[in-house]
């Protein structure tokens, strides 16, 4: 079987598990090499010695109880993903660094932000983010599918109507293993944990489940890629689309 690697671009240390984390930990049981990029990692009181180096751990660690691996850029990278600790923004400079890692990687399946975000670090890499994809036909190659996952209820869940649930119930329990790692001024686990549960738990009363994630495709298998979606197909018993027989997804476009 051909191995299958997908790759989740979440802006900050918490990012990845926090949207994405259930998702990430059901491919790994399929098979999949599950790879976390955080390209704007900051902390938000300067971290040095012991301090920096519990928060990088945690930041590994976190990512490793979901089965996947962890990439970070900023300051605290390692070489040759660092930059100053200053505003991540949408330039050359940041999409041409995660150009970088799609090259070396070349993940099947890339998840990234939803650009409306008031995050104004989300923002900024999900618009790199797209734009390193769009990129990579240049060099020989491009991902499978790409999708959009959301933040948090301040952040990206008020503007998103996703595309398809993913239910989370069976691995739950590791996402909140994950998510309490985190000990930092911009990363609490027990708060991280609190709101991801609650958030869940509405995305998973609308997909008929206990817990789910939610997604938006942003590109489609297309070409020699054949037609068929992975995720869906990979992922078929947690898998539904969004919509309800009363209210059918397409309705956003009559009102």
């Amino acid at each position: 079987m051909m191995a299958k690697k997908a790759l989740f671009i979440g802006a900050h240390n918490d990012d990845c598990e926090y949207g994405t984390g259930a998702t990430a930990r059901l491919l790994v049981e399929k098979g999949y090499e599950a790879v976390f990029l955080n390209p704007a990692v900051r902390h938000r009181k300067p971290l040095t010695g012991d301090k920096l180096r519990e928060a990088l751990w945690q930041e590994q660690e976190a990512a490793r109880i979901l089965g996947a691996r962890k990439i970070l850029l900023g300051p605290h990278g390692e070489a040759p993903y660092q930059y100053d600790d200053v505003i991540y923004t949408y330039d050359k400079e940041n999409t041409l660094a995660i150009r970088d890692v799609l090259r070396a990687e070349k993940p099947n399946l890339v998840f990234i932000h939803w650009p409306k975000d008031n995050h104004v670090d989300h923002a900024a890499v999900s618009r790199c983010s797209m734009d390193a994809v769009c990129l990579a036909p240049c060099d020989g190659w491009a991902p499978r599918e790409v999708y959009a996952f959301e933040a948090g209820p301040y952040q990206t869940m008020t503007y998103f109507n996703p595309d398809f649930y993913i239910a989370a119930d069976s691995v739950m329990d590791r996402v909140k293993e994950s998510l309490l790692v985190f000990d930092q001024p911009s990363a609490g686990g027990q708060w991280l944990w609190k709101e991801k549960d609650i958030c869940a738990a509405f995305r998973g009363h609308v997909a008929g489940t206990r817990y789910a994630e939610a997604f938006k495709i942003l590109k489609f298998p297309c070409g020699e890629q054949g037609s068929e979606l992975w995720l869906r197909k990979d992922l078929e018993e947690q898998f539904a689309w969004a919509g309800f027989p009363g209210y059918p997804w397409g309705r956003q476009y009559f009102l």
